[in-house]
């Protein structure tokens, strides 16, 4: 599931004394301690047994928006609930030499023939970070919530999870899911409308809460409401190695340790064996590499571009910075192309002779010819970033090369823009269209983050050589997830995607299909509102009900080739990531994919 990448501006950490000293050392007893037994079917870990106790500290730029993690769309909320504090059915080793799903809450799965039935044996005796015990029913209750089928528009469930079961729509115009059958306490089915020899994606996005303390809240159709930030962390309960303890709204979210949670090593040992993880909301990007360099913090688990050669130098037996290739996250620029209207004002979301221009693919590709990428890779990027022409990046195993590309050419930009019409008639420098509308783009990054707010600075420029008044205007990261999500009433914005794990075609058709939460330039489209987009749709079908590899990759390749065509987003750079840590952890495996440094989280411990 791609999510909205967002950094913005915090207030002054203060927090410092209690991520050092000795809270931070292995004391061989776990603090709080586990309760009760380990399952009976515990997951046993093949990881290298370590040592209880100790902390691990890590920035978070961004804070947390809410703690439900079925309706969170932004990276700060779930890369903290994500691994440490829910779970899914199975979980997904992405940081293994071999990436690959591993069984996690199941003991066991099993596909039918023809891909269209997929049964998950459940472990028994697992329980939730409150001690009650989980079973079939709650994978019912979060699949339930997750389809919502219960209610109206108004009080439907809004998760960018339904996009990755969504199977198209029925004769009648009604989205198709796969049904789930409960057929004991420990066993549930899935059967499917049609063959997906890849539902396991699925299911890794299926995050699993408990029925016991959602399910009011659900029935009552105010599910959206439920775990907003202001929940008492107590009632945050999931099946991950840690729970919410804390929450200080721009200082620190602090973790401990799940005592009640389902795996084990090889020695018998209960997991995880770190007490704590604290993230640090970071005042900016800046600020994080200052306190990693005073020792305030144990992870960078991204290390900027521009921070790259000053972290490179504390590389030393204490500490290590690996270089984990091109980030599978993107940046890009989106021209709002929404036809609709603001029911506030009755008013169109975008002024028509403008929507007219955005709408057009000749105008997007020359404002894709315009933008000099290799310029922004050298100078915004210092050289720590590769050009995208499509959706995904170079460092997805998926990616294709077949995309129609878009060297910085000032002359045909400029030529395509007048094969439109629009020329400087009043011979003020910017172009006009034959309405007499002078040509201009505001562009809004999220303010706080610099790699943002200089590109849309670095594209706007770019934008003034070829004729187009444009200009950056940053706004608060909160207001821009409203205008991409609900309000819709923008002009441009540059963003990125964070990508979904595993990569593949299913975490991304949220992004990719017409009805999609985070088909950003027009999203939750009835009806496709173009025949490209229509395309799109069968191919995300098409690639879900085959299951030869072979097959689907060729589809993929398509998507990305008329991604690329249309530039439905303005596809900018893809990053070249390090990660950055103090070298006493035990089964540290940094990866590119999310969460870099803590997707093993319940393995990791401090070393002596």
């Amino acid at each position: 599931m791609k999510l909205f990448v967002f950094t913005f501006l915090i207030a002054a950490l203060t927090f410092v004394s209690s991520c050092s000293g000795g809270k931070n050392k292995t004391t061989g007893t776990p603090d709080p301690p586990f309760q009760g037994e380990a399952p009976q079917e515990a997951y046993i870990s093949q990881s290298e047994p370590g040592i209880y106790g100790g902390q691990l500290v890590i920035a978070q730029p961004n804070d947390m928006q809410k703690f439900n993690v079925i309706t969170a769309d932004d990276v700060a909320s779930t890369d903290i609930l994500w691994y440490h504090v829910f779970r899914c059915l199975v979980d997904y080793r992405n940081g293994d030499k071999n990436p690959d799903y591993d069984s996690g809450l199941c003991t066991r799965w099993e596909a039918s023939p023809d891909a269209k039935e997929w049964t998950f044996y459940i472990r028994k005796g697992v329980r939730w970070s409150d001690g009650e015990p989980f079973n079939a029913d709650d994978v019912l209750f979060s699949y339930d919530v997750v389809k919502d089928e219960s209610h109206d528009e108004k009080s439907r469930v809004r998760t960018p999870i339904a996009d990755i079961f969504n199977e198209g729509k029925d004769t009648n115009g009604k989205t198709l899911y796969p049904e789930l059958q409960k057929l004991d306490d420990y066993t549930v089915k899935f059967k499917l409308h049609q063959p997906n020899g890849a539902f396991l994606d699925n299911i890794f996005n299926l995050w699993l809460i408990p029925k016991h303390k959602w399910e009011q809240a659900f029935r009552n159709g105010k599910f959206n409401e439920a775990m907003s930030i202001n929940e008492d962390p107590a009632n945050v309960v999931g099946l991950g190695p840690f729970r919410i303890k804390e929450r200080t709204a721009g200082q620190r979210v602090v973790l401990e340790r799940n005592p009640y949670f389902w795996k084990v090593d090889k020695k018998g040992q209960r997991l995880p064996y770190l007490n704590r993880i604290i993230f640090i909301i970071a005042k900016d990007f800046n600020t994080i590499t200052l306190k990693f360099q005073a020792g305030e913090l144990d992870v960078m688990d991204r290390v900027r571009a521009e921070e790259f050669a000053t972290v490179k130098q504390m590389e030393s037996p204490d500490i290590k910075v690996e270089d984990v290739g091109v980030s599978l996250d993107s940046y890009w620029l989106v021209l709002n192309q929404n036809p609709g209207v603001n029911p506030q004002t009755g008013k169109p979301l975008v002024e028509p002779w403008k929507l007219k221009l955005y709408r057009n693919q000749k105008f997007r590709q020359a404002i894709s010819y315009a933008i000099d990428r290799d310029g922004l890779v050298n100078t915004v990027f210092v050289g720590r970033a590769v050009p995208i022409y499509s959706v995904i990046t170079p460092g997805d195993p998926w990616y294709s090369d077949d995309v129609m590309k878009y060297p910085h050419n000032i002359d045909l930009a400029k030529q395509m823009l007048a094969e439109l019409g629009l020329k400087d008639t009043n011979g003020d420098g910017f172009l006009e269209d034959a309405e007499g509308h002078t040509v201009e783009i505001t562009i809004s990054p999220n303010a706080g983050n610099s790699q943002r707010v200089s590109t849309a600075a670095f594209i706007a420029g770019n934008l003034q050589e070829v004729g187009i008044k444009a200009t950056s205007n940053p706004l608060d990261f909160a207001l821009i997830s409203q205008l991409l999500s609900s309000k819709f009433n923008y002009d441009a914005i540059v963003l990125g995607w964070r990508s979904g794990v595993p990569p593949g075609p299913p975490n991304i058709k949220n992004t990719i299909l017409s009805s999609g939460q985070n088909h950003s330039f027009f999203p939750q489209q009835k009806t496709p509102s173009t025949e490209w987009e229509a395309r799109l749709d069968e191919l995300m079908k098409k690639i879900d009900e085959t299951a030869d590899q072979a097959e689907r990759r060729k589809m993929f390749a398509e998507v990305q080739r008329i991604w690329s065509e249309q530039m439905a987003e303005i596809n900018l750079v893809a990053e070249r990531l390090a990660v950055a840590y103090k070298n006493k952890f035990g089964n540290a495996a940094p990866t590119p994919l999310p969460p870099r440094f803590t997707w093993n989280s319940e393995e990791i411990y401090l070393k002596k």
